[in-house]
């Protein structure tokens, strides 16, 4: 069974549909001590799909009947990530969440999906895949160091003043924690010493994009260059040879011809739906 979301607490009450999606304001400090939450995000989804709705999942969370840590102060921090990252989201992306879960707990399928939005829901992550990662896609070989990620917070502190007020301790600890959380997502891979890797983008996950984008207001040309396909390290190519796929299974309609792209999506998802 798949459920709907009915809790009106979509992403911090923001209206737009864009903000829906993603965070488009300052850096944040928040993923500097919850991680990527595979495990625990998965048992929610997996209620969820058992038809509960989000406010009872949300009393078993902090029961501790569905999160196992045993401070409930601790519980009440990891629901609210869990929820602020994963389950502010449209009926459609509850229901495509619910359906990657279906595949297994740890299939590319789901993990995917919950690494897009996890970079989707924190400006600073998103940044530092589509700009500093993006930059050196094709050196796998290379180190990953929190310092990059340092770096990127001295240069925004200029425009973010917020930044300059972080104690050095979060600002080292909120890097480790994002790297931590790429390579659990498979964007890194190693321990002490990561590197880069090639994240898996299955054709549900480029679907799901593409309904993003679209209840975005994206359309044509706009689609293949958006920088959300860089998270998966993804060139207008590789996003056209995704859409070309959907296409072949009668999904949507597209074709490029030169600089020419023809896109048609269903007309629900200009409609947010």
């Amino acid at each position: 069974m798949i459920v709907q979301n009915n809790d009106s607490n979509m992403r911090d009450e923001q209206n737009n549909t864009t903000s829906i999606f993603r965070d488009t304001g300052p850096y944040s400090a928040r993923n500097s001590s919850k991680g990527a939450l595979i495990g625990e995000t998965g048992k929610v989804v997996e209620k969820l799909r058992l038809g509960m709705s989000l406010g009872a999942l949300r009393t078993l969370a902090l029961d501790g009947v569905i999160l196992s840590q045993r401070a409930r102060s601790t519980r009440e921090r990891i629901w609210d990530a869990i929820h602020y990252m994963y389950l502010s989201q449209p009926e459609w992306g509850l229901q495509d969440l619910q359906v990657a879960y279906g595949y297994s707990p740890h299939s590319n399928e789901f993990v995917s999906l919950l690494y897009l939005h996890y970079a989707l829901s924190d400006h600073l992550t998103y940044d530092f895949v589509t700009k500093i990662l993006w930059g050196r896609r094709n050196d796998a070989q290379q180190i990953v160091s929190p310092q990059e990620i340092l770096f990127l917070l001295d240069q925004a502190a200029e425009t973010q003043p917020q930044i300059q007020r972080w104690a050095e301790s979060t600002r080292r600890k909120l890097s480790t924690s994002i790297l931590t959380a790429l390579r659990d997502f498979g964007v890194l891979e190693g321990g002490q010493k990561k590197r880069l890797a090639r994240p898996l983008l299955p054709l549900s996950t480029a679907e799901h994009i593409l309904h993003i984008l679209t209840a975005e207001g994206k359309r044509g040309a706009e689609v293949l260059s958006n920088s959300t396909w860089r998270l998966f390290f993804c060139s207008e190519n590789d996003v056209a040879g995704h859409l070309g796929r959907l296409a072949q299974e009668r999904r949507i309609q597209f074709e490029r011809v030169g600089d020419t792209v023809v896109l048609h999506t269903p007309e629900e998802w200009s409609m947010g739906q």
